[in-house]
């Protein structure tokens, strides 16, 4: 009997249109396996009277938790038993065999993928190495396209987002972009598994969206869903890095990429039983090129304040800007952590500086030009606000006066006249 996840396997390419004398070549069974297989999927598709069970009221709590790991049916058993399940096993083992079947179909049914459709990420632990005074860990990153099993790699000594975006950038330029990229559980891409589905990396959305690739996530621990990749890292440890010296990161990656054009990429695959080289002439054209889509930029943002002395401060050292950023919001752009390291402050998408990052122990970094404009600007000074009273007196409101009489003045004569008589 074939296994359930070969089963949708062959099936998906049956449908697709595949011949099944190719699909039960490609997959070590005989054609009438592969025959009985379709009869039987045409039979249980048959519909059927539907019956009332005692599972019915938990099935949605069971989907949302086999959403999210991949649980035994026992340990589901005792966790709907405490909310009143009191049904059988086997109802609950059929139930929990049908939704993984459905929940793995997305991705497993890509276990033999078409030509430019797929290509599975995952990081691989190396040991330590000795770089800049001090041990730090080795990494490497493999992309490998699912259909050519054609092999990028890249050693670092930080699995951080930028680092990690700048290798996927990397890949698509040398190999070209999938329509698809499947990835682990990286925490620089996905955030988190919940009822809802998966939610990723805003960043790493964005970096998606700007090469038009679709990002999909394997479930938590199922690592068969990845399993190109997988064995891509394995291989290359055992094959590569085992028993071989060189001076630093730099000088492995060096012998990495000589590595991957005279043996990873040109041997015959155990799977496909041809080279992945050869392969990827067929894919390499149905793969959209890198080279007409801009570079994405993969430097980190980092958001800073700038000082009323003209200075930004980024990893504890104060660098200059012109005095007409001083009071705004600044970004900053850094192109690694080192010592020399550039990186830009830009107000919105103005580019106001271009600095390196300075030696531990340095308090400022004050540029020429920013230099003279400070001085400039501290002469001729800012101008003042008017000084406000420190406090206010509240006079009492005068009442309103009684406007007095007009009186008209005449000559004395006039009453005289007026008592005498005409």
């Amino acid at each position: 009997m074939i296994p359930q996840e070969l089963s949708l396997v062959i099936r998906y390419h049956v449908n697709e249109g595949e011949p099944v004398s190719h699909v039960s070549e490609r997959f070590g069974v005989s054609r009438q396996t592969v025959y009985n297989h379709l009869r039987r999927e045409g039979a249980e598709a048959k519909p059927r009277r539907l019956r009332a069970s005692k599972l019915d009221p938990y099935k949605p709590y069971l989907k949302a938790r086999l959403g999210a790991f991949d649980l035994p049916a026992t340990t589901l058993l005792r966790e709907i038993k405490a909310q009143g399940y009191s049904g059988s096993m086997t109802i609950l083992k059929d139930f929990v065999r049908q939704v993984k079947g459905e929940q793995v179909r997305a991705v497993t049914e890509r276990f033999e993928t078409l030509p430019a459709r797929q290509a599975q990420v995952d990081w691989g632990e190396c040991g330590l190495v000795w770089e800049d005074g001090w041990w730090k860990k080795l990494y490497v990153l493999v992309l490998v396209l699912g259909y050519s099993r054609m092999l990028f790699a890249r050693f670092t000594t930080s699995t951080k987002q930028p680092v990690f975006l700048s290798c996927l950038k990397e890949a698509f330029e040398r190999l070209g972009i999938p329509r698809e990229l499947l990835i682990d559980n990286l925490k620089q891409a996905v955030e988190h598994h919940d009822r809802s589905g998966v939610r990723f990396n805003r960043q790493f959305l964005d970096f998606c969206q700007h090469y038009g690739t679709l990002p999909v996530a394997a479930p938590p621990y199922w690592p068969r869903v990845k399993g190109k990749v997988e064995r891509g890292v394995g291989y290359l440890k055992e094959s590569f890095l085992t028993g071989r010296t060189f001076l630093d990161v730099a000088d492995l990656n060096g012998q990495l990429e000589v590595w991957l054009d005279t043996v990873a990429n040109v041997r015959i695959h155990g799977t496909t039983k041809e080279r992945p080289v050869d392969r990827y002439q067929q894919e390499q054209a149905q793969l959209r090129a890198a080279a007409v889509i801009p570079a994405y930029d993969t430097r980190p943002i980092e958001l800073r304040q700038v000082a009323s002395d003209c200075h930004v401060r980024y990893r504890g050292v104060a660098y200059s800007v012109p005095p007409v950023a001083v009071g705004k919001s600044v970004t900053i752009r850094a192109g690694g952590e080192r010592v020399g390291s550039r990186f830009e402050v830009y107000l919105g998408r103005e580019l106001l500086a271009v600095h390196q990052i300075a030696p531990q122990g340095t308090r400022m970094a004050t540029l020429p030009e920013h230099g003279k404009a400070i001085r400039q600007a501290a002469k001729g000074g800012r101008p003042k606000s008017p000084k406000r009273p420190r406090y206010q007196q509240l006079l009492p409101t005068p009442e309103p006066s009684i406007p007095s009489p007009v009186v008209e003045v005449r000559p004395l004569a006039l009453y005289e006249q007026l008592l005498v008589g005409p």
